[in-house]
């Protein structure tokens, strides 16, 4: 009888540990130990009009991380329908966005998730990293459109055209130490519409997106982030006089930096779609991707 008694422990001990190896196995980890992903996302941000010396931050996560002045949109060149790509990993061929203030799809998805979704980022991380903490906060409202608000824990859509609230909320987001966070703003696109892509007064915009990209760094690396988080920086599209929306390269061309722990030195040499962003963001957290989505991981991993 104890002899019996010993063999069913054994085998208990035993199932125990091999259940406790399958979860740990199973669990996702970030292959280079980054425990923050912080997206900053600027609206008409055109690659044709990036001049380096007048963007001293975004030249800092250039030749400290990886880059690249040619990841293209996809058409039509417009806000809704790209910035949702970017933020469900395929194109518009798939999520049926096709409009610049998409609100919902005009083509019925090739796939929805249970709440009826195509699937992004935020959901994705939900569902991988339940215990995980997703932020985001933008200027526009049609942000609020392009993912599923439910599955992040804060998703502020602040009333502030320029950048000083958009700011503020970031930096009340990032004291949270979230695992994702996506910062959106709206600007140069409203001065590219108002006075025209290229002209000083656009070039100077690009400046202030880029000074506001400094203080958000500043500020992790002052809270002791910047350790274990990648920072990475796109954009929806170009433009050319007082518009985008064609399929032209000075409208489809933004910039792509990633920049932190464990990237690599370089230009990104590879073909890349903004439909690879949220791809990169889950390679960086080891997070598997959804079949549906298309992007692909940029070559940015410091392995």
């Amino acid at each position: 009888m104890l002899k019996k008694f010993f063999v069913i422990a054994a085998g208990a001990l035993v199932a125990l540990a091999t259940t406790a190896f399958v979860v740990a196995q199973d669990a996702p980890k970030s292959p280079t130990g980054v425990k923050h992903v912080v997206w900053i996302g600027s609206d008409g941000f055109g690659a044709h009009y990036v001049n380096w010396d007048e963007l001293p931050n975004l030249k800092k996560m250039k030749e400290n991380g990886s880059w690249t002045l040619h990841m293209r949109s996809v058409l039509p060149s417009s806000s809704a329908i790209n910035w949702h790509t970017m933020l469900v990993g395929a194109p518009s061929e798939m999520h049926g966005y096709r409009n610049w203030n998409s609100k919902e799809p005009e083509i019925e998805a090739i796939y929805v998730n249970e709440r009826g979704y195509f699937p992004d980022v935020f959901r994705v991380l939900r569902d991988a990293l339940p215990e995980s903490r997703l932020t985001a906060v933008y200027n526009w409202d049609g942000i609020g459109f392009c993912f599923d608000k439910e599955a992040a824990d804060d998703a502020v859509f602040v009333e502030d055209e320029m950048f000083e609230g958009v700011y503020n909320k970031a930096l009340e987001q990032l004291d949270t130490k979230p695992t994702f966070a996506f910062i959106y703003f709206g600007q140069p696109d409203h001065t590219g519409h108002t006075i025209g892509w290229g002209t000083p007064e656009y070039q100077a915009m690009l400046t202030k997106v880029d000074e506001y990209v400094g203080k958000i760094l500043q500020h992790l690396e002052e809270n002791g982030m910047m350790e274990d988080t990648v920072v990475y920086f796109t954009s929806d599209h170009g433009g050319s006089d007082k518009g985008h929306g064609e399929g032209r390269l000075d409208h489809m061309e933004v910039p792509y930096l990633v920049y932190g722990k464990g990237i690599k030195v370089g230009e990104i040499t590879g073909a890349t779609a903004n439909f690879d962003a949220p791809a990169t963001a889950l390679s960086i957290l080891g997070v598997e991707q959804p079949q549906c989505w298309r992007g692909k991981p940029a070559d940015v991993l410091d392995k």
